[in-house]
């Protein structure tokens, strides 16, 4: 190692000066790297989608809601069928012999007020399925539009078999 500096210096010297055809090598040797890159780097994205795609699938397979309906649940929408079915045909039926406009407002404002609450209570039911009291609230709801209904049907009744026998009287 014991060398003069000096000389090393001329011996780089030499070494300056570039092939004729070096620029030519550079430039082959750079684009068959960046074709090289180019076709990884496709069948990275390739690779990359494959598995997004995969893992998406897999995990919409897997995490399929299996939402399974408690008993109390079921027969609680049981209930709440029946309920409704009959409601809308004692209301039906109602609207049928009613021939005042007033008493029909009257009572359609007293349901829609009955059919509010329930759809309150029915979120707390969604909330808490398992708490009996709102279940209780639920039907109670349930058979006070429906009793509502019967009992302005049996008014109606009443007050047309009075007007028949008023128009017989006379």
């Amino acid at each position: 190692m014991q060398q003069d500096i000096r000389e090393f210096f001329k011996a780089e010297e030499e070494l300056k000066t570039l092939p004729k055809n070096h620029r030519k090598d550079f430039l082959d040797k750079l684009n068959a790297q960046k074709d090289t890159k180019k076709v990884s780097y496709l069948w990275l994205k390739i690779a990359a989608v494959a598995i997004v795609a995969l893992t998406v699938g897999f995990s919409l397979f897997y995490n399929q809601p299996t939402e399974e309906i408690s008993p109390m649940i079921a027969q609680v929408e049981a209930v709440e069928d029946k309920y409704l079915k009959e409601i809308n045909t004692e209301w039906e039926n109602f609207i049928a012999i009613a021939d005042d406009e007033v008493l029909i407002t009257r009572f359609e404002k007293r349901l829609k007020a009955l059919d509010d609450d329930y759809q309150i209570i029915s979120e707390q039911f969604k909330n808490d399925s398992n708490n009996i009291l709102v279940v209780e609230d639920l039907v109670e709801n349930l058979q006070t539009r429906l009793q509502i209904l019967k009992d302005i049907q049996e008014h109606i009744k009443i007050l047309n078999q009075k007007n028949e026998q008023n128009e017989k009287s006379i």
